[in-house]
């Protein structure tokens, strides 16, 4: 195996380390968005902040990257499905931890202390039932088993179900409206959550991993 060939491969085992970094983030930073906003809680505000910016770098270096591959060699076969499915992974990464931190951000006003003891419940329900999902994502990823990849779509159905209650609740809650139209918001991250969860599980059965033997 030449040289460059050996680099080539390096750099696609680079791109899955990052890959996997960045689900990590957005794994332990979806219940950190949740405390955020449900306990006005300033300083998990700030640390999803914090990964937001690791991650949209960390987006940037790896779409250079797979650019890279793309112009440096002529990935064929299993390399070739590695690189569009990570290319179209990132922009689902990226904004399900963009709606986690928008829902972290908001906890900093205060908002949550305005809502019913039931509407409360719900969102923690809908963080957890998130959460939970990208758990699965982070399974997805690894093993590549199809059979998770439906288990997703399967809890993405419960999620909705927890979305439609939540909206049930904010039309009949007693809220002023600034913190209603807030709250439609914060519902529609959560929801979206699942979906971003769900198209990343999608592109598991065409993704391959990357070469992990470089003997000659």
């Amino acid at each position: 195996m030449t040289e460059l060939r050996l680099e080539y491969h390096q750099r696609l085992r680079d791109i899955d380390a990052a890959v996997q970094q960045m689900i990590a983030l957005v794994q332990q930073d979806i219940p950190a968005a949740g405390q955020a906003f449900l306990d006005s809680d300033e300083a998990a505000a700030d640390r999803v902040d914090a990964n937001e910016r690791l991650l949209q770098n960390n987006y940037q270096q790896v779409e250079r990257l797979v650019v890279d591959q793309f112009a440096r060699q002529a990935p064929v076969a299993g390399e070739l499905r590695f690189l569009l499915a990570v290319f179209r992974i990132l922009p689902e990464l990226t904004g399900a931890h963009e709606r986690a931190a928008q829902m972290a951000r908001r906890g900093i006003t205060g908002l949550a202390a305005e809502l019913p003891a039931r509407v409360r419940r719900l969102i923690r329900e809908l963080v957890d039932s998130a959460a939970s999902m990208w758990q699965q994502v982070g399974a997805v990823y690894s093993s590549g088993s199809g059979q998770i990849a439906d288990d997703t779509e399967a809890d993405d159905d419960q999620l909705d179900e927890l979305y439609a209650s939540l909206c049930i609740e904010l039309a009949t809650a007693n809220l002023r409206p600034p913190v209603l139209l807030e709250m439609g918001l914060v519902a529609r991250f959560l929801e979206r959550l699942g979906g971003h969860a769900v198209v990343i599980a999608r592109q598991i059965d065409s993704l391959s991993p990357p070469p992990q033997d470089d003997t000659p």
